[in-house]
């Protein structure tokens, strides 16, 4: 829901985003419940909602950073397909900066990472994409 919500607040500008933003803040406080109670599960999502909030926002280098830490939750953790995810969404923030390399190169993880898992038809997605 909160990824959702922050991405409709970046796409449907004209559609309300705050009502977006709200609902994706609104998921945002539950993670930060959650991940007091078990980091192990929860960090990383909340890292990512954390990411994507920012970039909703226009704050490109608290996402950037974020996102790197989405990415090293998820692997310490072992959640090969929350890093996948991420590496993904991190590659959507690069492509709305025009920076090709690291798009292509976050594309590549989040490739490695679904096909590790088994989801062969998402990393097939990507590839085509």
């Amino acid at each position: 829901e909160g990824l959702t919500a922050f991405h409709f607040a970046r796409q449907l500008s004209e559609d309300d985003p705050e009502k977006w933003f709200r609902l994706g803040e609104k998921s945002l406080a539950c993670f930060k419940t959650w991940v007091m109670h078990s980091t192990w599960n929860w960090e990383n999502k909340y890292l990512l909602l954390e990411a994507e909030c920012h970039f909703s926002k226009g704050q490109l280098d608290k996402a950037k950073k974020k996102y790197y830490l989405a990415i090293k939750s998820a692997r310490q953790h072992r959640f090969v397909h929350e890093e996948g995810l991420a590496n993904e969404l991190f590659s959507v923030f690069h492509t709305s900066s025009g920076n090709t390399d690291k798009e292509n190169y976050h594309i590549l993880q989040a490739q490695f990472c679904y096909e590790r898992w088994g989801a062969f038809a998402i990393a097939e997605r990507l590839d085509t994409s």
